[in-house]
């Protein structure tokens, strides 16, 4: 059982397909498909059952694929330990990301941390927090950049905090309110709410505040993305409860910042497997933690 071979089974797996995995291998589709056919043979069991539609696990192919996951982990684990031994820090380190990381400025930390290390590849995915965590556990990305996660971190992760988003109340210039600094949730009970989207931490801490205020907000819509937020607030929708920095990073004009006397807080950080030991993990989150510093 080679380590490409196993490879290409999880590159069918992820996407379903023979001929997209076999674009993301950068091999032809016939040689994937033989490749995988020979492995099934030397196994003795079907890892996908192949349809017009496309190609699905097994029962088989599952365990294979859960397994397979922790091979090709530890192997590229063992590749960049190695590389330590020759001097050198050189291998892939696969990141995922939460859309908005302004208050560590990832940007500026991604940009410095690859200036630093040249021959470290990073591959870079982004999804929200919670689906950021399941490919962790699936050990199908190395490390992740997310917020904590309300009901906690799950076991067999580690998580350190890098920075904090501090919420704020986002209103059109013509709200009554636009001449405050600051106001109270409290007061808010009446008003039409532009919200993030359902199963997002920042949706669960803002909709805590609110109950925890003595209300439930009224949400007119829902968007994941801080920017059509602001839009939505400039063109009179409703109010929205963001982090500051979207009001520095992305001023608009026709909607004003008002602070929030009920402080509402969303801690930014780093999390990782705890029983891997990669040496190219263990860099970026030293890198990261002085970065935060």
């Amino acid at each position: 059982m080679e380590l490409f071979n196993i490879r290409y089974v999880l590159a069918v797996a992820e996407h379903e397909s023979f001929s997209l995995a076999a674009q993301s291998c950068h091999v032809s589709q016939s040689a994937l498909s033989q490749q995988i056919s020979r492995l099934e043979k030397e196994l003795g069991v079907l890892l996908f059952a192949r349809s017009s539609r496309g190609a699905s696990l097994t029962e088989a192919g599952r365990a294979f694929v859960h397994r397979a996951q922790e091979i090709v982990q530890r192997s590229d684990a063992l590749q960049a330990e190695m590389s330590l031994y020759a001097g050198l820090r050189r291998g892939t380190l696969n990141l995922g990301i939460i859309t908005s990381l302004q208050c560590i400025d990832f940007g500026g930390l991604l940009s410095a941390f690859c200036g630093s290390y040249p021959e470290i590849s990073v591959n870079i995915v982004q999804e929200g927090t919670y689906r950021l965590l399941e490919w962790l556990l699936e050990r199908k990305i190395d490390a992740a950049f997310l917020n904590r996660p309300t009901v906690g971190i799950p076991a067999g992760l580690e998580f350190v905090k890098l920075g904090e988003d501090v919420y704020s109340l986002a209103v059109s210039t013509l709200h009554p309110l636009a001449d405050r600094e600051q106001v109270s949730l409290k007061e808010l009970s009446g008003e039409h709410f532009i919200f993030h989207q359902a199963g997002q931490v920042a949706a669960e801490l803002c909709l805590a505040a609110c109950q925890k205020a003595g209300f439930q907000p009224n949400i007119v819509c829902r968007s994941a993305n801080p920017t059509t937020s602001l839009y939505m607030v400039q063109g009179g929708l409703g109010v929205a409860l963001l982090p500051s920095e979207e009001f520095s990073v992305r001023p608009l004009s026709g909607v004003v910042e008002l602070k929030v006397k009920e402080r509402i807080v969303k801690e930014v950080g780093v999390v990782w497997r705890k029983d891997l030991a990669s040496p190219l993990v263990d860099t970026a989150v030293q890198f990261a933690k002085k970065w935060a510093r």
